[in-house]
């Protein structure tokens, strides 16, 4: 095993009905709030009310901020930081999804230090994300990215269109809400986009990785098990609360460190799928659902040894090749096996991802980091066999 120091200092809130919490852990952090929410579900659901009606009767301040899109930008992350700033709030509530929570650290940052929050995206960063910011109340509405137990945001820089992650251990959220309740009105595509994700999450150290880990294994096969089985429940019963509340507790672990303790990976299907939402604004988990069968078939190489592992112990095959197979299978049993073409992507936009991608992890080879390095080439030929499937997995 690799060494490790594991640190989450968030505190879970997990549970239905949990969300009526809020103005008691409000209380606990501070006296006045800038709400950072999306443009539209807080409101139109009635969310937000009921978060402000909590405040009030625990005598909290607050102030809205409710501009944050889906794949947050960072003029958006830059005008919250003036706004709480300027209206000297001692703390924020991130209400949403994964963007919203993301462009929240974001905001806790700027908010301290006046600088774009892109000073501390670039690479190498420009700036070090100061040991403390404002501190986060996080109430998650949508069970994905896992943001609200790890230390990173993504931000999408609104002139270039790249794709970044800020990291700082002062942007683990103070305390997170987890209310399976709030996901229930997550329409079915979102809900299946959340899912890939959060496999994603765990599944690309499992893949990356040299390190032996075996409990770490052990750990990340059950909980991709447990997505894929409760993915499909939701997906015929939007409305199954049992599913929803394993689906939210699944994507709260997955970025939390626990499940890849001892065994630290690259991220890659991340680096190739960053351009690609962060130019067509598209879903961050519809855009890895397009890659994820392509990369694994051109780096089935690589991955051998791993995929017979996951295939024997998950999907009742010790063959790499049928593993591929049968998680493609199980991506079109919920809708999500789909290419960059379905999802509205110019071919003549590939090379450019390719480029972006490598320009997010500045090597001195011109590779991103994998189980092998993946050369431009290489990345050319998953994007190009993601753009149009054909008959590759048709009869998986």
């Amino acid at each position: 095993m690799d060494s490790f120091t594991f640190k989450l200092p968030t505190k879970i809130v997990f549970g239905k009905g949990k969300f009526e919490d809020l103005g008691k852990e409000a209380k606990l952090i501070g006296k006045k709030a800038l709400i950072v929410t999306g443009k539209h579900f807080a409101k139109s659901s009635g969310l937000l009310d009921k978060a402000e009606k909590q405040l009030k009767e625990n005598g909290i301040e607050f102030v809205e901020f409710c501009e944050v899109e889906p794949n947050p930008e960072s003029k958006t992350v830059d005008r919250g930081g003036e706004v709480a700033r300027k209206e000297k709030v001692d703390f924020l509530i991130a209400l949403g999804g994964g963007s919203v929570i993301d462009a929240t650290k974001g905001i806790s940052v700027v908010a301290v230090t006046s600088r774009p929050v892109w000073d501390y995206c670039e690479r190498p960063p420009k700036a070090k994300v100061p040991d403390k910011t404002l501190p986060i109340l996080a109430v998650i509405t949508v069970a994905a990215t896992g943001s609200e137990a790890d230390a990173g945001g993504v931000i999408t820089n609104s002139e270039t269109r790249s794709k970044r992650a800020i990291f700082g251990d002062a942007l683990f959220p103070k305390t997170s809400i987890v209310d399976p309740l709030l996901t229930l009105t997550v329409p079915q595509k979102q809900t299946i986009d959340g899912v890939i994700d959060m496999i994603t999450h765990i599944f690309e150290s499992y893949l990356s990785s040299r390190a032996s880990a075996p409990v770490s294994d052990r750990i990340s096969e059950a909980l991709i098990k447990e997505a894929m089985k409760q993915g499909e429940i939701v997906f015929n019963d939007l409305k199954n609360l049992e599913a929803r509340e394993s689906l939210s507790w699944i994507s709260t672990l997955a970025l939390s460190g626990f499940p890849s303790a001892g065994r630290r990976g690259p991220f890659p299907m991340h680096r190739l799928e960053h351009p690609i939402s962060g130019i067509y604004g598209i879903s961050h988990g519809r855009g890895l659902a397009a890659l994820m069968p392509a990369f694994l078939y051109h780096t089935l190489d690589i991955h051998k040894d791993r995929l017979k592992t996951f295939g024997k112990n998950v999907l009742s095959t010790d063959s790499p090749t049928k593993t591929v197979e049968r998680i493609v299978h199980w991506m079109k049993k919920v809708n999500a096996f789909v290419s960059l073409k379905d999802l509205g992507i110019k071919r003549e936009d590939l090379e450019k991802f390719a480029e972006m991608a490598i320009s997010d992890e500045p090597n001195p080879d011109g590779t991103v980091h994998a189980r092998e390095p993946l050369s431009k080439e290489k990345i050319l030929e998953i994007y190009n066999t993601a753009y149009n499937y054909k008959d590759l997995f048709r009869k998986a």
